[in-house]
C-alpha cells in the first residue's frame, strides 16, 4: 500500500509493487455512443430542462440521475458528450464512488493515473483536493490540456464530481477543438492534417522530483517518460468530425518540422485555445455537480482563483481508442449547417405566427371599437 492520509482515506503515492501503466491502462474495445439513436429519445425522456451554453458547445441537463441511467441512456449520453464536447449535471449526491466507477466502465476501461492521489479502495477514482496540492506543487491544472494524451490509450471521457467547493472561484473552462479546426485557413489545415506530434509524461517527472512524491508504476523511471505519437488532427470516432489534438501540457513537438516551426505552430494553436472566447464555455461548480467531457475534441483548465478556500473533487477517466486521423472525416461546421437551417426556419415560423397573432388581435380590437 502506498502512503495514506487516514482522515480522507486517500492514497498519496505508489509502492514498488505497482504494475506498469501498460498493464493497468488498456484501449477500449468498442466506441461508446457509436450507432446510438441520433435523436436520443431514451435519454431526453428523463430530461426536465436543457441548457445549451453556446449553440455548438456545452450542455447542462436537469432531471437526470447518472446513477440510474439505463444502458441505452448511457450510450446516448456518450454520443451527446461527443457532439457537445461537455455535458453538465447538478445534484448528483447519489453518485458515490461505486456508481462513479460503474458509469465510467460502461464506456470503456478506466485509467489509473500515474501521479494524482486516488481513493484507497478505488485506484481508478482520483482525488483532486487543493489541500494536497498547494500553489507551489502539482499545479498543472492551471494549463490547458486534454487528459493523459501521452498514454497508449489516451482518455476518451472524463467524469468529474466536486464534493467540496470554495465559497468563491474555482470554475473550470473548456475549449472546443472542433471549432478550432474549423476556423483554421485551408492551407494550415492541409499542413496539419499530414503531421503527427510527440506527447510526453515528462512533466510528471519534474513534479515528482520537486515534491518527492512517487508515481504509480512505469513513471517511477525518472529517465524514460511515457512518450506517444499522435496525429495533430484527430477524428472523433463517434461524430466523425475533425479536431486539433495537441495541448500545452503534454505535447512536446510536431514531428518532421524543425524546432522553430514546431514551436511556432504549437504556440499559435495554444494561443487560440486560451484566448478565443468564442471557443470556450465556463462551468461554475456547486456541491455534487458533475461534468463529463470528451478529451478527444476538447481542452480544459481549472481556474486557480479560489484560495484561501479549498475544493475537493473526484474523477474517473475512461481510456479510449488509439487516436487516428481519417482524411474523409467531416467537420462540426458542416454538420452544423443542417442544424442552423432548422433553427432559422423555426425562428422564422415563430416570428410569422407572432405577427399573425398580433394582426388578429389588432383586428379584434378594431372590431370591438367599431361596435
Amino acid at each position: 500500500m502506498g502512503s495514506l492520509t487516514a482522515e480522507n482515506n486517500i492514497v498519496l503515492s505508489a509502492d514498488d509493487k505497482d504494475t506498469t501503466l501498460a498493464d493497468r491502462n488498456t484501449h477500449a474495445t468498442r466506441v461508446a455512443g457509436l450507432g446510438s439513436d441520433p435523436e436520443k429519445k431514451a435519454l431526453f425522456a428523463s430530461v426536465t430542462k436543457r441548457i445549451d451554453y453556446t449553440p455548438k458547445f456545452g450542455t447542462e441537463l436537469h432531471g437526470i440521475k447518472l446513477s440510474q441511467l439505463t444502458e441505452q441512456q448511457s450510450e446516448e449520453l456518450a454520443a451527446l458528450i461527443a457532439e457537445r464536447g461537455a455535458v453538465f449535471f447538478r445534484d448528483q449526491d447519489d453518485l458515490d464512488y461505486k456508481e462513479h466507477v460503474k458509469l465510467g466502465k460502461r464506456w470503456g476501461p478506466l485509467h489509473v493515473h500515474p501521479l494524482v492521489p486516488h481513493t484507497q479502495d478505488n485506484p481508478e477514482v482520483i482525488v483532486l483536493d487543493s489541500r494536497l496540492s498547494p500553489p507551489s506543487r502539482f499545479n498543472t491544472n492551471d494549463s490547458w490540456h486534454s487528459d493523459v494524451s501521452f498514454e497508449p490509450a489516451p482518455a476518451s471521457f472524463s467524469i468529474l464530481k466536486f464534493e467540496e467547493i470554495p465559497e468563491a472561484g474555482g470554475d473550470t473552462i473548456w475549449s472546443n477543438g472542433y471549432q478550432l479546426y474549423d476556423d483554421l485557413s485551408q492551407p494550415i489545415k492541409t499542413l496539419l492534417e499530414g503531421l503527427t506530434a510527440t506527447h510526453s509524461s515528462d512533466i510528471f517527472k519534474i513534479l515528482t522530483q520537486s515534491s518527492g512524491r512517487k508515481t504509480f508504476g512505469k513513471l517511477n523511471d525518472s529517465v524514460h517518460p511515457v512518450i506517444r505519437t499522435n496525429p495533430v488532427i484527430r477524428t472523433n470516432p463517434v461524430t466523425g468530425w475533425k479536431s486539433v489534438y495537441v495541448n500545452p501540457v503534454f505535447t512536446r513537438e510536431i514531428n518532421d518540422l524543425n524546432p522553430i516551426e514546431s514551436k511556432w505552430i504549437l504556440d499559435y494553436l495554444a494561443d487560440l485555445v486560451s484566448k478565443k472566447l468564442q471557443y470556450q464555455i465556463r462551468f461554475h461548480w456547486k456541491k455534487n455537480s458533475v461534468a463529463i467531457w470528451d478529451n478527444r475534441s476538447t481542452y480544459h483548465t481549472g481556474v486557480p482563483d479560489f484560495r484561501p478556500y479549498h475544493r475537493r473533487g473526484v474523477r474517473v477517466t475512461v481510456s479510449g481508442e488509439k487516436p487516428f486521423y481519417d482524411p474523409a472525416s467531416g467537420t462540426q461546421a458542416k454538420a452544423w449547417e443542417v442544424t442552423a437551417k432548422a433553427i432559422v426556419a423555426k425562428q422564422e415560423a415563430t416570428e410569422k405566427a407572432n405577427v399573425e397573432k398580433a394582426n388578429v388581435a389588432a383586428q379584434d380590437t378594431a372590431s370591438a371599437t367599431t361596435a
